[in-house]
């Protein structure tokens, strides 16, 4: 009978003096502070299906790298490519590193290029 007792017991004593351990399911989230854009581009995305799924993708991704401030998306179902335009830190990210980025996601979903040249915010 004590044995039965003491045997919960020394198992509940002994997981409760283990180090923790992170879990597997845990992910390290990068923590970033505020990004003051000091660039825009407007930048031509093809393979988008939904503006919630895809987009909530592009921006995830982008507000990832701690260089992006803002990311304005339009979408429309008639059109094959759309349009975003992304508010950037250009000492943090150039728009080749944010082409390929893009490129990367939702398993290569994306075909990305620039629509114009980066313009400096004043």
């Amino acid at each position: 009978m004590k044995f039965l007792l003491l045997t919960p017991l020394l198992f509940f004593v002994i997981s409760c003096t283990q180090p923790n351990k992170p879990n597997k399911l845990q992910t390290t989230q990068r923590v970033c502070k505020t990004v003051a854009a000091n660039t825009t581009i407007l930048l031509g995305v093809k393979g988008m299906v939904c503006q919630m799924g895809c987009g909530g993708s592009i921006r995830k991704e982008l507000k990832k790298t701690c260089a992006v401030e803002r990311v304005e998306l339009t979408y429309l179902d008639s059109l094959e490519e759309q349009t975003v335009r992304v508010h950037y830190d250009r000492q943090k990210l150039s728009p080749a590193q944010m082409i390929n980025l893009l490129a990367q996601i939702n398993d290569r979903q994306f075909t990305v290029r620039k629509l114009a040249e980066p313009i400096a915010i004043k």
